[in-house]
């Protein structure tokens, strides 16, 4: 250790800086450096680090004082955007009037509510159901802006006082636009960092985080301070998509993925440290200035220098200490036992799925003249890609269902198989490789793990997002991964057992059935050994190591699982389309949208997959509804409900964290002949359910260990409690 740095930080920024050095000798563009052009390239990264610098600012603020890791801080910078751009550009209010009501006004409205509905309820919730639910508000606001504003019209945000008007600075001329933006990043940073060092609300809100209920004897008011610390949060980010807008153009996909490098200037300050990740916003900002003016990638990797951000943030992240990352004080409570699905349940479900498939896209379902099954080129089209999408959703259930690994990357995975197939297959469309591809696919899985299985929570969160984010910008843009070949057919139609695909319903019964053969896999996993192992190291690493559980080794099989699964789904995602671009068929986004999908059906119950096999169904009922007319209140609530239900599903995982399959599971469960064990707990929990009679007292029937803890926690005497030995606990 140098200079009480760990070992780990030295190696990864010594391997950073000779690949930096390496890099730069290689792709340097020859220009000559003078002191205007280093002048001019250095003012213009201050810029860009002092923008990315306030939406740190605010991810600090609200993680520090909340515990709550906000991934949708972009997304409230992009509708703030467009609100400012409707205020301003469209309706002609004055600039400073404008970024008034939005900045002063909208923004920590939306910061109190957010709180008040949703963020208060995640206070117990455990970090995956904290992260799915930002990420939900996220997509859900990004899907509001592109209702209500039609993202795809080019619109344009004015700088300040005009771009032509500023500073002459010899060789260029700094407009007031972005001096104002760096004194208001450095304005904001000193002032956070006074706010939370040095006066009595900053000590509340950092002491609320710590101990909420001990704060609150202390006279806090925890909930105040909880809204304020969301409206702080939602004016930094408000403000900085503001600032931003005229320099990127109001694009949702853009502005939101500037987030990514924020959470690398985060990163950069251990997610609670303001001065560094203002200093990491900077240098993130200097690098991609400098790399833009004296390095040339070429056509091949002609996104290499947006991938900076992604990059610094694996490094920082896999270099940080190893620290399990808490998320507020989490109460326990009795864990009911998980019945495990037989063998023979698994068959049934799934040979019920194929049959619905079927029906729906064969035309079996005849209505009189309108059959809403009878599905044509569009709603084939249209449920082959939401089917490709919920194999490689199925992928995150081993991972993040039973281990506990949270991932961000099953794109990345389903790319990477693609590209393995596409180099094996060639045109012929060789069906076989498949299954070749899954092998392979799975050491890749596994070289992530490694690095990974050092790390949990946020911090896992974080490198799968970067690791994604960085084969996006990097591996598959490359001509040789994915190469452009005009309007042909660039993944030819899969040939398996003498038979080709080239019609859409036999290509979609194809996807179905190997869905359904996943799903049974995945039960007979859950089943043995290392199912048992998977759940062993998500309840506890520490505990399963001590059972004599190799948590690395499980850890590298369990990721080894997951991308080989992504890896064939994603054979099947290329092909649906036939030509996949190399930046938007793997975008980030799409790859949260999956997550979210897997998270709100239930990501521990192999089951629960079934659940994703009737999104393309939906959908394909809903174009057939469109066909018929007459039903324009079905359609418009069937367009809703595809474009915000998964986003709102996810929401209800804070008054459900096990998904929305569990509860149905535990609803429909008890008219089944074979399920007396259901019945029977259904029975037990409305007993216990019941309130004790007051002439009782405990005294003619005494009191159970759950009424005790039930009554303790509705008189607010004891918040965690240990159960009585007989009763588990885990966290929820």
């Amino acid at each position: 250790m140098i200079l009480g740095l760990r070992l780990s930080v030295v190696i990864a920024a010594s391997l950073g800086t000779v690949a930096a050095v390496i890099i730069s000798i290689l792709t340097w563009k020859g220009a000559p450096v003078t002191s205007e052009t280093f002048l001019v390239t250095t003012y213009i990264g201050l810029f860009l680090g002092a923008l990315w610098a306030m939406y740190a600012t605010g991810l600090v603020v609200v993680y520090t004082t909340t515990g709550v890791f906000n991934f949708a801080q972009g997304a409230i910078g992009v509708f703030a955007a467009f609100l400012y751009w409707e205020l301003h550009v469209n309706r002609g209010w004055h600039s400073i009037l404008a970024l008034f009501v939005v900045v002063g006004l909208f923004a920590p409205a939306l910061g109190v509510v957010l709180d008040i509905v949703i963020m208060r309820r995640l206070r117990t919730a455990s970090l995956v159901v904290q992260l799915m639910v930002t990420v939900a508000i996220m997509v859900l606001l990004l899907s509001v802006v592109g209702d209500i504003w039609e993202a795809d019209t080019p619109r344009r945000v004015p700088y300040l006082f005009g771009i032509n008007n500023g500073i002459d600075l010899g060789p260029a001329q700094l407009p007031w636009h972005r001096l104002i933006v760096f004194v208001v990043a450095i304005a904001i940073a000193v002032s956070m960092r006074f706010l939370l060092r040095r006066t009595r609300i900053g000590t509340a809100m950092r002491a609320v985080v710590d101990n909420r209920e001990l704060a609150a004897l202390n006279g806090a008011r925890p909930n105040v301070v909880s809204s304020t610390s969301w409206a702080l949060g939602s004016m930094m980010g408000a403000l900085g998509g503001i600032l931003i807008a005229p320099e990127l153009g109001l694009d949702p996909a853009t502005l939101n993925n500037v987030v990514i490098i924020a959470f690398a200037a985060a990163a950069f300050g251990a997610l609670k440290n303001l001065p560094m990740a203002v200093i990491g916003a900077m240098l993130i900002g200097l690098l991609r200035a400098h790399t833009g003016a004296w390095l040339d990638f070429g056509p091949d990797f002609r996104f290499a220098h947006l991938s900076i951000a992604p990059l610094l943030l694996l490094f920082v992240v896999i270099a940080l200490p190893q620290a399990r990352l808490e998320v507020g004080r989490l109460a326990h409570h009795l864990r009911r036992h998980e019945r495990y699905t037989n063998w023979w349940e698994g068959l049934l479900g799934c040979g019920v799925v194929i049959l619905l498939a079927a029906a729906f896209s064969g035309g079996w379902l005849d209505f009189g003249g309108w059959d809403p099954g009878a599905w044509g080129s569009r709603e084939l089209n249209s449920a082959n890609e939401a089917m490709a999408l919920a194999l490689i959703g199925l992928s995150l259930v081993p991972l993040i269902g039973w281990a506990g690994q949270i991932n961000f990357a099953p794109l990345a995975f389903a790319g990477f198989g693609a590209f393995v197939y596409l180099k094996l297959a060639g045109d012929t469309g060789n069906g076989y490789w498949i299954l070749v591809v899954g092998l392979l696919c799975a050491p890749l899985g596994a070289l992530v793990a490694l690095p990974a299985a050092r790390l949990r929570g946020l911090y896992l969160a974080l490198m799968t997002m970067a690791f994604a984010q960085a084969m996006s910008l990097i591996f598959f843009p490359h001509p040789w991964v994915m190469p452009i070949i005009g309007t042909g057919r660039q993944f030819p139609h899969i040939d398996l057992f003498g038979i080709t695909f080239d019609d859409r319903r036999g290509f979609f019964m194809l996807m179905v059935s190997v869905f359904a053969i996943f799903v049974y896999a995945l039960v007979l996993l859950r089943r043995s050994r290392y199912g048992r192992r998977w759940m062993a190291i998500n309840d506890s690493q520490a505990a399963a190591a001590t059972l004599g559980v190799p948590v690395v080794w499980t850890k590298v099989v369990v990721y080894a699982v997951s991308a080989s699964m992504a890896g064939i789904a994603g054979v099947f995602w290329a092909t649906v389309s036939g030509n996949v671009d190399s930046v938007q068929g793997f975008d980030l986004l799409i790859g949260f949208n999956i997550v979210l999908l897997v998270a709100a059906a239930g990501v521990s119950i192999p089951m629960a997959g079934i659940f994703l096999i009737f999104i393309p169904l939906f959908k394909g009922f809903g174009l057939r509804l469109e066909d018929a007319g007459n039903v324009d209140f079905l359609v418009t609530l069937i367009d809703i409900m595809t474009t915000y239900g998964p986003g709102l599903m996810v929401l209800g995982m804070v008054f459900n964290p096990r998904g929305a399959i569990f509860e149905m599971g535990r609803g429909f469960s008890p008219i089944l002949p074979w399920r007396s064990d259901a019945r029977a707990e259904i029975a037990a929990e409305n007993a216990q359910k019941r309130e004790p009679e007051i002439g009782e007292l405990g005294l003619e029937r005494p009191f159970t260990p759950e009424e005790v803890i039930a009554i303790d926690r509705r008189l607010e005497i004891l918040d965690d409690v240990v159960p009585k030995e007989g009763y588990g606990t885990s966290r929820s």
